[in-house]
C-alpha cells in the first residue's frame, strides 16, 4: 500500500490561511445583516416609511422595485405608481448589499403598504398638531407628508384638512401616548367601510366588544374574528361608516394586522417600541423582538415603550431576532430627510422649483448645494439625485443638495 504523500509547505501554508476564513463563513451561514455587504444568498425583510424614490428607499436601503409585486393591506394587487412618500411599507427582498456608490441596495420581491386609519377627521387642533379619526388620536410633525390632493389655502398640511373629511393615515402606533404618529395623510373619497388598526386595550368576550385606545368596537357578527383575540394584540378592523349609539362602532370584519413574517437572513425594521419587558425582550409595532444577543450602540437604558428604534438582525419563527438595536430621535430622522432620483419632469425657473417623480421640489433654500452643474442646467429629462427636507406646508420638498448624474 502506497503511503499518502505529505502536504507540501506551500499547500500547508495556504490551508492555514484559508482555515480561519472557512470557519468565519461557516459561522455566518445564516448571514445576519449588519449594514455590510450582506449575504450572498437568502432574503431580507424591511419595514418602515418610504423615504425616497428612484428606487424605493426604506431604512436607508434602495430597493429596486422594477419586478416587485405591490399590494395593499387587504392583499389587493396594486402598482408601483401607488407608492407614495411617507407610506409605511413592508418589503421582502433579495439580500442587502453595499453599493459601489455608497449606501445599501437590494432587489424587492414584494412591497406591501398598509395604513392605520381610514375615516373622518374630527377635533382638528392646529395648535397641538393633532386630530382624531374613529376616536384615535393622530399627531403630525415636520416629517408628516400631506398629499398634494388636499389643495386648499396655503399653510401647514393640517390647515388644509376639513372637519369631517375622510382621510387615510399612515404612521406608527405610540403605545406610550396611545396615539398614532402620522408619516403620511391622504384625502379619501367616500368609503364603503372605515378602517382602524392598533392594539386591543380592552376585551369583553361576553358582550363581544373590544377597545382600541378608548373607543369601543362591537364585533358581534363580524367576519374572521381571531380565535386568539386578546388584550395587547394588534388588530385591523373594517367598521361601518355610521356609529352606533354611545359612540361605539360596528365591526364588519377583521383583516390582517400583521402578515406572517418570512424567514429571513437579514432584516431592517424602524418603528416604535409597543411593549417592553427588558432590553432583551420587547415588541416593535406589535412584533416580538428577541434582543438577547444584540449589541446596543446607544446603550439599552433608554429603551422603553414609545421609543423609536432601528433593528438589524434576522427573522425566525415569527420573531425579530435582533443583532443590533439603535435608538433614534426625531431630530435624527428629520436630518436624514428624503431622497429622489430620476429625470426632471418640468422646470419652473421663475418660481424656483421643478417637478421630479410627481413631487414639487423647491430650489429656494439659501443652503442649497449643487454638484456637477448649476440650477441653470435643470431641464426636463436631466437626471438628478436630490436630497431634500419637507417644506413648511408639508406637501412640497425643499432641495438641500442637487447632484447631476
Amino acid at each position: 500500500m502506497n503511503a499518502t504523500p505529505k502536504p507540501q509547505p506551500v499547500r500547508r501554508a495556504a490551508l492555514a490561511l484559508l482555515w480561519p476564513l472557512m470557519l468565519l463563513l461557516h459561522a455566518c451561514g445564516g448571514g445576519v445583516g449588519t449594514g455590510g455587504t450582506g449575504s450572498e444568498t437568502g432574503n431580507a425583510f424591511s419595514a418602515g416609511p418610504i423615504a425616497g424614490f428612484g428606487s424605493v428607499i426604506v431604512n436607508d436601503v434602495r430597493f429596486d422595485d422594477g419586478a416587485a409585486t405591490v399590494e395593499d393591506a387587504d392583499g389587493t394587487r396594486s402598482s408601483r405608481d401607488a407608492l407614495r412618500l411617507g407610506m409605511t411599507v413592508e418589503v421582502d427582498s433579495g439580500p442587502i448589499a453595499s453599493s459601489a456608490a455608497g449606501g445599501s441596495t437590494a432587489t424587492a420581491r414584494s412591497i406591501r403598504f398598509a395604513s392605520l386609519l381610514v375615516g373622518p377627521a374630527l377635533g382638528i387642533d392646529l395648535g397641538g398638531d393633532r386630530f382624531e379619526v374613529l376616536g384615535q388620536r393622530v399627531t403630525v410633525d415636520d416629517q408628516t407628508v400631506f398629499d398634494p390632493a388636499f389643495g386648499g389655502a396655503a399653510g401647514s398640511g393640517l390647515e388644509r384638512v376639513r372637519a369631517g373629511q375622510i382621510v387615510e393615515v399612515y404612521g406608527t402606533y405610540d403605545s406610550a401616548q396611545r396615539r398614532i404618529r402620522a408619516t403620511r395623510i391622504e384625502p379619501r373619497a367616500l368609503a364603503a367601510a372605515f378602517v382602524v388598526r392598533g392594539p386591543v386595550s380592552g376585551l369583553d368576550r361576553v358582550a363581544q366588544t373590544l377597545r382600541i385606545a378608548d373607543t369601543v368596537f362591537v364585533y358581534a357578527g363580524a367576519s374572521a374574528v381571531p380565535a386568539d383575540l386578546a388584550v395587547e394584540q394588534f388588530v385591523r378592523l373594517r367598521v361601518a361608516t355610521v356609529p352606533l349609539a354611545g359612540g361605539r362602532w360596528q365591526v364588519q370584519g377583521f383583516g390582517t394586522a400583521q402578515p406572517s413574517l418570512p424567514e429571513t437572513t437579514e432584516l431592517r425594521v424602524r418603528g416604535l417600541i409597543t411593549a417592553f419587558t427588558s432590553p432583551a425582550s420587547f415588541s416593535v409595532d406589535g412584533r416580538r423582538v428577541d434582543a438577547a444577543a444584540a449589541t446596543f450602540p446607544d446603550g439599552s437604558n433608554g429603551l422603553a415603550v414609545g421609543v423609536r428604534v432601528e433593528l438589524e438582525g434576522r427573522a425566525s419563527a415569527g420573531v425579530l431576532r435582533a443583532s443590533r438595536v439603535s435608538i433614534r430621535s426625531d431630530g435624527q430622522i428629520r436630518d436624514r430627510g428624503f431622497e429622489l432620483r430620476g429625470a426632471v419632469a418640468t422646470v419652473d425657473a421663475a418660481n424656483r422649483r421643478f417637478e421630479l417623480r410627481g413631487l414639487v421640489v423647491s430650489t429656494a433654500r439659501p443652503d442649497l448645494r449643487v454638484d456637477g452643474g448649476s440650477l441653470a442646467d435643470l431641464a426636463p429629462g436631466r437626471r438628478v439625485v436630490v436630497q431634500a427636507q419637507l417644506a413648511a406646508d408639508r406637501i412640497r420638498l425643499e432641495a438641500t443638495r442637487i447632484q447631476f448624474e
